[in-house]
């Protein structure tokens, strides 16, 4: 399977100095995981002989919305889904796992478009012969 971004790419072109959010260990998981995605919105347009640099630029982003939502929920069950707290007569507010599923599926969307919906990849009619 092509993947669309790899962890050479993550580390000098996508991260461009900044700290990386995923271990090298693990980014070839995640990026297979955001290449299956961005597969998804873009209904196989992309050529995987010459993958445009938005195109692994999503991936990237998309990979480090898995990496954290995955680390976010294997934190300690007592911080994990609280969307609020008070301290002062303690009450804390949790998120549901649906809702959790939904904001990362509305931000993986987000970043999906934000990085291609100028290119005519994620057109899904007839193409032209």
């Amino acid at each position: 399977m092509i993947v669309y971004a790899d962890c050479k790419f993550y580390t000098k072109e996508y991260l461009s100095g900044r700290k990386a959010v995923i271990d090298t260990a693990s980014f070839d998981f995640y990026a297979r995981k955001a290449t299956q995605i961005v597969k998804t919105y873009t209904f196989k347009n992309v050529d995987e002989a010459e993958i445009p640099e938005c195109v692994k630029m999503c991936c990237c982003e998309v990979a480090e919305l898995l990496f954290k939502a995955d680390n976010s929920s294997a934190s300690s069950s007592i911080s994990s889904g609280i969307s609020s707290e008070k301290v002062g007569d303690q009450s804390i507010s949790y998120e549901s796992a649906d809702s959790q599923r939904q904001a990362l599926s509305s931000n993986i969307k987000s970043v999906i478009y934000s990085w291609l919906a100028d290119t005519g990849l994620l057109y899904r009619g007839v193409a032209k012969c």
